[in-house]
């Protein structure tokens, strides 16, 4: 028996949308204006709160009064703490604000259509992001997630694409993935901090299948055509955004701007990054193709995953431990997910696919593991540098 016939058979799973979706209380689905922007208005107070206490902090431990207490040493090494605390906390809430932004692409802030894009707009506009534009594209993610070949955000190189010839026993791999740890490394740090900004104006291919730009700040590109003037809007509200950064460093400097915004926003990037690519990312989860795929087994093919524990919950508003569901009903707001999730994965079992570990190791895991799926098949799980998957192809 061969290595491969050793490999175990995956099934897809055999449900319905609708039968996913009757096992889910209907109160999960119901959406709150109020109740969303009272938690948004606390999460901005805190955020401002922080923004004032750093810069506080830095003008008593950098003045006459701190030194009167510290010494000159001490006093650099608390001043220099605060900020570091700060970069850190300030990242974790653009990446809550994201979130809201998030949260009103889909509808799932309010009932309001209009109201959600009015908020998400102002959201993404104040982190660098074009609203409708990723909205759209976002829209086509969650259409075809799973899709071995139509999603617009993580399809997976196949053995043509990476130039490797037709899997044989005896195949040697080593020649097309060994790479020095370091050089693997740097890879890896140098994807966490362009990744986001390359999806955005398509440094990279949206798709290996995809030969047209995706440009999400240009309104001729293919997939935003047909709403020209949203993804103009978009841009306006990115073209204002900077002119604001641009007065703020007029006004205070350009390090001041770097310290307060510059830093966080550079934070977010890395968190996106990285949260997105581990839901969507593991070599446990299934690919599709053909009459194979549908939209509940693409959805279903993503993973939960527990990044900073219950702080993490409310950083990441639920978007980073409740995924799965997410993806099935998108519109369930982010404080139902919890509870519409504990009840799709009691029905739905070992279909459900949870991880626990720590999120640097899965980052790893995930990078250097998941290299490449076959050209053939319906159902394809990623294969290792040595040519392993963990379940068999059909």
């Amino acid at each position: 028996m061969s290595p491969e016939d050793q490999i175990p058979t995956y099934n897809p799973m055999p449900w319905s949308v609708a039968e996913l979706k009757a096992v889910i209380p209907a109160r999960c689905f119901k959406r709150s204006l109020g109740t969303s922007v009272m938690y948004l208005t606390r999460n901005i107070s805190i955020s401002a709160g922080a923004f004032y206490i750093a810069l506080s902090l830095d003008h008593f431990l950098s003045g006459p009064s701190a030194l009167s207490y510290l010494s000159i040493l001490w006093a650099s090494i608390f001043r220099w703490s605060s900020w570091i605390f700060y970069w850190w906390f300030q990242g974790l809430m653009f990446v809550n604000f994201w979130a809201y932004g998030h949260e009103c692409t889909h509808n799932a802030l309010s009932p309001f259509r209009r109201v959600d894009d009015a908020i998400g707009f102002v959201l993404f506009s104040f982190l660098g992001t074009p609203y409708y534009s990723w909205q759209m594209s976002h829209v086509i993610h969650h259409s075809h997630r799973g899709h071995a070949e139509k999603d617009v955000s993580f399809v997976p190189p196949t053995r043509s694409d990476l130039k490797i010839p037709t899997h044989e026993d005896t195949m040697e791999y080593s020649d097309f993935f060994e790479d020095a740890p370091f050089f693997t490394l740097g890879k890896l740090i140098l994807r966490q901090q362009i990744g986001y900004l390359a999806f955005l104006i398509d440094l990279r291919s949206t798709s290996p299948k995809t030969e047209s730009l995706v440009c999400h700040f240009l309104p001729s590109s293919t997939m935003f055509r047909h709403r020209y003037k949203d993804v103009v809007l978009s841009d306006m509200g990115i073209l204002v955004m900077g002119g604001l950064l641009f007065y703020a460093t007029q006004s205070f400097g350009i390090i001041w701007l770097i310290k307060t915004y510059g830093i966080p926003w550079v934070a977010l990037n890395n968190w996106i990054v990285l949260i997105t690519y581990l839901h969507h990312t593991a070599p446990e989860i299934p690919y599709y193709r053909g009459k194979t795929w549908n939209f509940q087994r693409g959805a279903l093919s993503t993973v939960d995953r527990n990044p900073l524990g219950r702080l993490g919950q409310f950083f990441f508003l639920n978007a980073g431990h409740f995924h799965v569901v997410h993806h099935l009903f998108p519109q369930i707001p982010w404080y139902h997910l919890e509870e519409a999730t504990n009840h799709l994965k009691a029905f739905i079992g070992d279909y459900y696919v949870y991880s626990d570990e720590p999120i640097l190791k899965a980052l790893w895991r995930s990078f250097t593991e998941c290299q490449f799926v076959e050209d053939e098949g319906e159902v394809l799980f990623y294969r290792n540098a040595k040519g392993k998957a963990r379940a068999k192809d059909q």
